[in-house]
Parts: structure tokens; sequence; C-alpha cells
């Protein structure tokens, strides 16, 4: 079991100041992971609330870790990054810090992924669903649709023995990554433009059979991709930095991605239909590079854990705060919310989704026996 009262301790000396911070522009979180492209920086200068304050720390850093997030300020990810530098530098007392890069500075997902792979990057927070991809493949189980009830249920198992299980098969997997925590991004849903609103008939709230052909972009995972074609969707993978554009131009008709995400890349502008059927949870984890992991001390292997810890933590309570937030802001944003009336056939829709991930881990983990 992960050390959460640790996590807990730290984090109450430190979640002041980081409640205080702004309001996915990528996890995908995930992804995972976006922004809209015209918020992407363009330059490649860590945050300036991320860089080395000498008056804090009692020396210059041993070792500086550089992490990068698709995503901006006021996402939930980048709140649990900041509480892991803050966190690792306390418990390190100074000898290790991280740079961290927001906006996708350093590359996309994919790039990212790739990046951690061969040792160009260090940290990332990416995707569990995103994982088989790149070899790990029992972690991505935890982004079948309809698995978890809600964000309480995914946070439970994530602090459960099932869930560090689940993190170390990662490493077991031995593709290049070590998995550090989770940052628990709540439920992902289905939001729709005002001409697809308008083509389907202007409806009160949204069935199964108006997915028909529709072309929802979805991250460039295969489970995403199966799962949106299983509900009888186009499924469209696009990069996150070119969502927003997408939807505007009508290049696809919806996306789909957690409410914080939504509310903070300004997706309400271009697509303002928001679909309430959480098809599936972000369950964003954070990569280390392995051979950057195996070159620690075991001491400094703790310290990266406990910082793991207080990121998790930081970034589940975040996000259930700002989830709500969003939908009570939604009149004000102008967006209208369509509640799905048949959800059951959604989820008898994506059965075909579960084959060939291992039946007892899927009972595991649908009958919440963590």
């Amino acid at each position: 079991m992960k050390k959460k009262l640790l996590a807990f301790t730290i984090i109450g000396t430190m979640i002041a100041s980081v409640a205080g911070c702004g309001s996915e522009t990528s996890n995908e979180a995930t992804g995972q992971t976006e922004i809209p492209a015209q918020e992407t920086a363009l330059g490649a200068q860590p945050d300036s609330t991320e860089t080395k304050n000498s008056e804090t720390t009692a020396s210059e850093p041993e070792i500086v870790l550089t992490w990068n997030e698709v995503n901006g300020e006021g996402y939930g990810a980048v709140e649990g990054a900041k509480v892991f530098k803050e966190t690792l530098e306390e418990v390190s007392g100074g000898t290790m810090t991280i740079e961290l890069y927001l906006n996708g500075t350093l590359g996309n997902e994919q790039e990212s992924m790739q990046g951690i792979q061969m040792g160009t990057l260090d940290i990332f927070r990416g995707n569990a669903s995103s994982l088989p991809n790149y070899g790990a493949e029992t972690i991505g189980v935890t982004g079948l649709p309809f698995l978890f009830s809600d964000m309480d249920d995914f946070e439970t198992m994530a602090v459960s023995q099932t869930g560090e299980d689940l993190l170390n098969s990662v490493d077991e997997a031995d593709c290049g990554y070590i998995a550090l925590d989770w940052l628990v991004e709540g439920p992902r849903q289905l939001f729709i433009t005002q001409a697809t609103y308008e083509k389907l008939g202007s409806p009160s709230e949204f069935t199964i059979d108006m997915m028909k052909g529709l072309k929802i972009r979805v991250p460039e995972t295969d489970l995403m991709v199966n799962t949106m074609s299983a509900l009888g969707a186009s499924a469209t993978p696009i990069a996150y930095a070119e969502l927003y554009t997408s939807l505007q131009s009508g290049v696809v008709d919806g996306a789909e991605n957690g409410v914080t995400s939504y509310a903070s890349n300004s997706f309400n502008e271009v697509a303002p239909y928001f679909i309430t059927d959480a098809h599936t949870f972000g369950c964003g984890v954070i990569l280390m590079n392995k051979d950057k992991w195996n070159s620690l001390t075991e001491q400094q292997q703790e310290w990266m854990r406990q910082a793991g810890d207080a990121a998790s933590l930081a970034c589940y309570e975040f996000n259930k705060k700002q989830e709500q937030e969003v939908f009570d802001s939604f009149e004000s944003l102008g967006v209208t919310k369509l509640e799905v009336p048949d959800l059951e056939k959604w989820q008898e829709a994506c059965s075909s989704v579960y084959s060939g991930y291992d039946p007892e881990l899927v009972q595991k983990l649908a009958s919440s026996n963590y």
C-alpha cells in the first residue's frame, strides 16, 4: 500500500499555495494531454513558477529532472506536478528538483512517451490507456469503458494494493518506463458542436443512436478508437493541439475529454453541448525513464515515491473540487448539458472492447474488489 498518510502530512503544508493557482490545455490526460494550438507555448523555458529558488533550497540541486506536461495552468495534473516538485525539494533537502515545462513545450503526448523510452525526457504524465501502445499492456485495463462508477471509485482503486500492482506492471513490462503514481483526472465525456447538435434535430437528451456516424476526435490510442467505434461513431485520432480548430472548422463533429479539460481549453466556445456519458476515466500516470530511475540511490527513489504520493493526492483533490465548479458554471459558459437516458445500451455496445483483457482482473475492477 502506498504511504498516503505521509502524503497527507506533507501536502498540508503546501496545499494553500497550490489551490490558488489558475484553472486540459493537452490528459489527454489521458491522455491526454492537450491544448488548443493557439495556446501552445513557443519557447522552451520552464514554467516561471517552477524555477529554482535559492532562498528555499539549502544548496544547488545535485539532480535536476525534466518534466514535460501537455496541459497548462489550472489542470489537475499540473497542480500535482507542482506539488511533486515542492515535496521532492523538501524531503531531499534541496538536493533534487524538477524543471517543469507546460503546454507541450517539449513535445506532444506521443513525442513525450517516446522521449521517456529513449531517455531524452525524464518524466511525463501519460495515460494508462495509452501505455499498451508502448508495451505496457496490463495497466491499460483501467481505461476500459464503463469500468468505474465515479472519481471516488477510481481513487479507491488507485490507493489500493491493486492500484500498486498495476503501477508495478509497467516496470515488469520492461518497456523503458517506471510508473511512480496515479494522477486521477475524472470521467471523460462527450461534447459536440452547434452544427452537429442542429443536425441531430436539437435534442433535449442524447441517446446511443445519435452516435452513429459522428466524427468524434479521440486520442491516438487503440482503446479509445475501439470504444468510440463500438458506440457507432467514426473515431478520428487527431493531435490534441489541433482539436480546437478541428471542432471550429467542422473537421470533427465532437470530441471527448474530462469536464475540467473541456473548460480550461475553452472547447465550450466551439462545442457548447456536453454529454454526460462518462464512458471512461482519465487515468493519468507519472512516468519516468527506467534507466534514469535505476541510476538513483534507494534513498533518492524513496524521496521520489513520497513526492509521487503527495502529487497524486493533490491532483485528486483539485480535480474533484474543480469538476463540480465547472458543472456549476455551465450556464455562464453558454454550455447545454445533455443527459444520457439509455446508458445501459452504451455499456452493452462496449462489451466487445473487453475482449483480450484478463477477465479476472476486469471482474475485480468492475466489482470494486480492490
